[in-house]
């Protein structure tokens, strides 16, 4: 009778050995996407400008308490002593000791600097919130080049998805073909016209897998992720849009206005400085003294303290002070120049931006139809052919057609991506695209207000 063989269990340890092997040979899990914001948080702890623009406010806040330093009092300590070889004396009084001792410790506290040492503190006051501004500007500006980066990987990727999918359906026409001439069918020329166009995708196919890599290489080198790293969500554009007025939007947000309205009112009070240089210091002097002399005289005070209040009054430096005073003024006029225009520029580049994102909007709708065109005439070709009344020629003419159309319209869509990018810039709406809140210029507007 037939007995089918069953096949023996392993043993136990051999079965765990295989198993093991088994797990060691199968695929690493892939790690999860990374999206535009996660990207970005990378990008913060890793890239060396936003280091660099915080160790400039550190700076500034050093600068602010060196100058609030200048206002409060300074107590110094001086202590001598002197040895001669001998005593000088006449008689039963010493004129000149053999050893002496002294020790002073002086007080000075500043009463009066003609509005000079208050000016320096406001003006350090506001290069501290410049800077604060300034941590702002480098994040805004790697989330720019982040994003410009990130949508070139993007377009990259559907760029080469989209010739691969065109190779491979121009290579399955390709073998259709090519068994057809071997059957004697007379497509000869059909299948060479297949040939030059699979080489000629094949070749593009390598200038897109250079481009994708070379985006992936500049996208890894300004976050710090890897380059093989699998991107998630991009950027929300859409907060960019819906702004009821655009320009008052980025006047008041924009880094670049802040930061020379801050420059403006430094300008300002360095005038104001200036003409603490036409007033007195005053200032007032506490020492305390004390004195040792081997052997003493016999009017020898070995103690004693006093009070001194010391008012300097610069009347002439050969027109030092005039000339530093008008130079102030035209830095103050110039930065008010600056200012001026950079509002006019701004209000030019927030109309250019719009205009740039309405018209790639355009473009993108019309390239939409284009693609549905090319779509449906690709199907009727293909249903066509496959009842006899289409060649391969026509089947190549509408699917190079139909690649076409998908590469402009994914062009179109990058290019789209990249004017809201520049929109967001130009209205002061950058750090909207990683959820953070749009910085807070209160220090500066502070400031800004009391230097005026």
């Amino acid at each position: 009778m037939y007995r089918p063989i069953r096949p023996r269990s392993a043993p136990a340890g051999v079965a765990a050995l295989l198993a093991a092997l088994l797990i060691g040979i199968a695929p690493a899990a892939r790690a999860a996407p990374v999206d535009f914001l996660d990207l970005f948080r990378q990008a913060v702890s890793f890239h060396e400008s936003i280091g660099q623009a915080r160790e400039r406010l550190e700076q500034a806040k050093d600068e602010r308490a060196k100058m609030v330093a200048g206002l409060r009092p300074t107590l110094s300590v001086e202590g001598s002593m002197t040895r001669r070889p001998k005593t000088l004396s006449s008689g039963s009084f010493v004129l000149r000791p053999q050893e002496a001792r002294d020790l002073t410790v002086t007080l000075t506290q500043p009463l009066y600097t003609g509005g000079r040492a208050r000016n320096q503190i406001r003006i350090a006051r506001i290069d501290e919130a410049s800077q604060e501004v300034g941590v702002e500007v480098a994040k805004e500006n790697l989330v720019f080049d982040l994003a410009q980066v990130y949508f070139d990987v993007l377009k990259a990727q559907a760029d080469l998805a989209s010739v691969s999918d065109r190779r491979e359906g121009m290579e399955r026409h390709l073998k259709a073909a090519q068994a057809r001439v071997r059957l004697g069918a007379d497509v000869k020329a059909s299948a060479l016209r297949l040939e030059s166009e699979v080489a000629r995708l094949k070749a593009e196919e390598m200038g897109d897998r250079h481009a994708l890599a070379s985006a992936r290489e500049n996208l890894a080198n300004l976050s710090g992720v890897p380059v093989d790293v699998e991107l998630g969500a991009p950027p929300d554009m859409n907060t960019v849009l819906g702004l009821a007025n655009p320009l008052d939007a980025a006047l008041t947000q924009r880094a670049d206005v802040r930061l020379l309205t801050g420059e403006a009112a430094a300008a300002l009070l360095g005038v104001r400085y200036t003409t603490g240089s036409f007033l007195p210091l005053i200032k007032i002097e506490g020492d305390y003294q004390r004195h040792g002399e081997d052997p003493s005289g016999s009017f020898f005070i070995d103690e004693e303290s006093f009070a001194v209040l010391r008012a300097t009054w610069d009347l002439y430096s050969g027109g030092e002070d005039l000339a530093e005073r008008r130079r102030t003024r035209a830095v103050y006029r110039e930065k008010e120049l600056a200012l001026a225009q950079l509002k006019r520029d701004v209000g030019n580049e927030v109309g250019q931006a719009e205009r740039e994102v309405r018209v790639a909007q355009q473009i993108v709708d019309s390239l939409e139809e284009a693609l549905s065109y090319a779509t449906e005439n690709h199907r009727i070709v293909t249903e066509t052919y496959k009842a006899g009344a289409a060649t391969y020629l026509d089947v190549i003419d509408a699917s190079t057609a139909l690649g076409d159309a998908q590469r402009d319209l994914e062009n179109a869509r990058h290019d789209r991506g990249l004017a809201l990018l520049r929109l967001a810039r130009a209205t002061g709406r950058l750090m909207t695209l990683v959820d953070e809140p749009l910085p807070s210029y209160a220090n500066l507007l502070k400031w800004v207000k009391k230097a005026h």
